[in-house]
């Protein structure tokens, strides 16, 4: 499911699901008058919905730990300090607080001032100056990423010193903070991100990745990817592009699937697709060094490749491409039904789905090849 796909249905999944999920990020899943924001009149529509910084982290890990570490990722924060509410109340802030008033938020937080319905299932608020708060919303980028032939115009606006003095000029409010005047050549050393940084995820060991409960183990051979077996197998390979396999990463990163990562025992920074305990049954060598990931292996798109199942293909590609005999193709591991109950057991997290219980024969029956 795409960014701009998300809807609102997800939020009647599972009743106890819900009201835990509410209870942590309701805000973000209500109305700015909901929420008591004052002080900014029209909601604003903007032209994508903001996906919030762990998605942008997917593609931009470094970007991302580089944030981390700027005010930037702490501006909200402040807002609830004793000197922000004297400063509000000098001010003649209308709202309970800055941290509900339009005019501070609008410098210190990102997308409070959108219809609700604009804000995805990952985002969150309390990120401070995030991503989206000086790119724009991510939505369209996002799906043109996932889906190239979509046509959806994914390029962001480029920045420069406008964009940042619309926050960083003198205010009244902050005179007595007694602050050196912003310096924009220095500042912009400070938070500038190059693209250069970046590797894409599949070069980057599960530690770099940001990955939580996950036991780095090195396989025997190389993950060369699904599209590689397809040279050889492709009857096999178009089954398993039409099976829920194909699609089993992706469900990580649906609106069902950044909720049900959310409960206590499941919920770490960056949702499922951060989590070993989810990407063991949804993914494919996530958890193997970048070095035994071959060029064209793509981990966000094999879902549960066919070597998740079959075991890491590159001895067995390689003994093909030099055609010695069968002993040698290298690749012995076949999946049965042992194999298959280690990922489709009953979980305490899949609960609300309401699922009946896994049948093997069946769904043996559907994936055979």
């Amino acid at each position: 499911m795409g960014i701009r796909h998300w809807t609102i249905w997800g939020l009647a999944l599972a009743g106890g699901m819900l009201s835990m999920v509410h209870a942590q990020y309701y805000e973000d899943t209500m109305e700015p008058a909901e929420i008591g924001i004052l002080d900014i009149g029209e909601l604003r529509v903007p032209a994508a919905v903001y996906v919030g910084n762990d998605v942008c982290r997917l593609c931009h890990e470094a970007t991302y730990q580089h944030w981390v570490g700027t005010r930037h990722s702490r501006a909200f924060v402040p807002l609830r300090s004793m000197m922000a509410m004297a400063m509000g109340k000098e001010q003649g802030v209308t709202a309970c607080c800055p941290a509900k008033s339009g005019k501070c938020l609008s410098c210190r937080a990102t997308a409070h001032d959108v219809p609700a319905a604009y804000r995805g299932p990952g985002f969150r608020m309390g990120e401070g100056v995030a991503c989206e708060r000086c790119h724009g919303p991510g939505g369209n980028h996002v799906q043109a990423m996932e889906d190239p032939q979509s046509g959806v115009d994914g390029r962001l606006p480029a920045l420069g010193k406008e964009s940042c003095t619309a926050c960083h000029y003198p205010k009244k409010s902050h005179e007595k903070q007694q602050t050196p005047p912003f310096n924009f050549d220095r500042a912009w050393k400070k938070v500038a991100h190059s693209m250069a940084w970046e590797r894409p995820e599949d070069q980057l060991e599960p530690g770099e990745l940001g990955i939580w409960h996950v036991q780095v183990s090195a396989p025997a051979a190389q993950y060369t990817g699904s599209a590689s077996c397809a040279q050889c197998h492709a009857a096999a390979y178009e089954q398993w592009q039409q099976s829920a396999h194909a699609r089993a990463s992706r469900g990580l990163r649906s609106e069902m699937g950044v909720m049900m990562g959310m409960q206590e025992d499941m919920n770490v920074i960056g949702g499922p697709v951060k989590n070993g305990n989810c990407l063991g049954c949804h993914a494919t060598a996530h958890e193997t060094p970048a070095a035994t990931r071959a060029a064209g292996f793509r981990m966000r798109e094999e879902g549960v490749g066919c070597e998740k199942c079959h075991g890491p293909g590159g001895k067995h590609l390689q003994a093909m491409r030099d055609r010695q005999p069968m002993a040698a193709l290298g690749l012995k591991q076949q999946p049965d039904e042992a194999s298959c109950m280690a990922c489709h057991r009953r979980k305490r997290s899949h609960d609300g789905l309401r699922r009946p219980p896994f049948a093997y024969p069946e769904a043996w029956a559907q994936i055979a090849h």
